[in-house]
């Protein structure tokens, strides 16, 4: 059985982002400089805020790097046991020093010590990697829609979405939602869905992955959860790089319209976890551990090591 987050609030319900740029917080020993996409692990300390900070050598300084977060329950196949049902992104610079954290987007939910999460950080943006904003000529109801030639009329493209409260530390905006991929099959256009149906927030910010090649060594698989990999609020993930492997580092994406032939929304907000027995495998589940629905799809992208 998992074991509960505890969650602590700050002290004040009216703190946000920009208060907090103001809390002085211990400095960070430096790190070497990492110039090319790389991928790790970060394990929160657990200060008390809705957000943890990253010392990384990939992020450092790194403004305009494109951070992409997944939940990892089992970092390495052993269980830390934390979970975070609250829809998760990247700000910058809100500790100083000019680094990346990772952000309850509630801006309530304190992360609490041990929670773990894979980061994968590209250094720059280019046609496969790059950061959607959602803007009144882009938006139309609860999703923000791409245009690129590597996603329009291409519904089998598959994209990695992260939210991005600041790029390169500016014009930052919350949207508390959990997110997916959506395809709209009228404007043959890829989406970024709120998920729970609620109205896209106009001036957010994601960033975007499309396909493996970005990556820097990743496999891109679409699962489906279907009856024979899904038990309770699991469904096992089949890719080469992360099968019998408890090192692997495991991203994932709900996709609403795999194909562009419809599919599940999915409003819990999701990680990946490693089931030593009796598969062996790592698994997408729903953090707030509700009955995975199936059909939910998920783009997965993942690194042997």
């Amino acid at each position: 059985m998992r074991v509960p987050q505890v969650v602590s609030r700050l002290p004040l319900a009216a703190v946000s982002v920009g208060a907090l740029l103001l809390v002085a917080m211990p400095a960070l020993p430096a790190s070497a400089a990492v110039t090319v996409t790389s991928h790790f692990i970060l394990t929160a300390p657990g200060n008390g805020t809705f957000a943890a900070p990253i010392n990384n050598g990939a992020t450092n300084g790194a403004g305009n790097a494109l951070l992409f977060v997944t939940p990892n329950y089992s970092a390495g196949g052993v269980c830390g046991c934390v979970s975070d049902s609250v829809p998760t992104g990247v700000v910058y610079n809100l500790f100083g020093g000019a680094r990346w954290a990772i952000l309850n987007l509630d801006e309530s939910t304190a992360i609490a010590a041990g929670s773990a999460y894979n980061v994968l950080v590209v250094q720059r943006s280019n046609p496969s990697v790059f950061v959607q904003t959602a803007t009144t000529a882009n938006t139309l109801g609860g999703a923000t829609y791409i245009n690129s030639t590597l996603t329009n009329g291409l519904p089998h493209a598959q994209i990695l979405i992260t939210p991005n409260y600041d790029p390169g530390g500016k014009n930052g905006v919350l949207n508390d939602h959990p997110v997916g991929a959506y395809y709209n099959r009228t404007l043959k256009e890829w989406g970024v869905l709120n998920e729970d149906g609620s109205s896209m927030t106009i001036g957010a910010h994601f960033n975007i992955m499309v396909g493996s090649k970005p990556s820097n060594g990743g496999i891109e698989t679409l699962m489906q959860a279907t009856s024979n990999n899904t038990a309770g609020s699991f469904a096992i993930v089949n890719n080469k790089n992360s099968n019998g492997n408890p090192n692997a580092a495991v991203f994932e994406t709900q996709n609403s319209d795999p194909g562009g032939t419809g599919g599940t929304f999915d409003t819990s907000v999701t990680g990946v976890e490693y089931f030593q027995r009796p598969t062996d495998d790592w698994a997408v589940f729903q953090e707030d551990n509700s009955s995975m629905a199936l059909g939910t799809s998920f783009n997965v992208l993942a690194f042997s090591s």
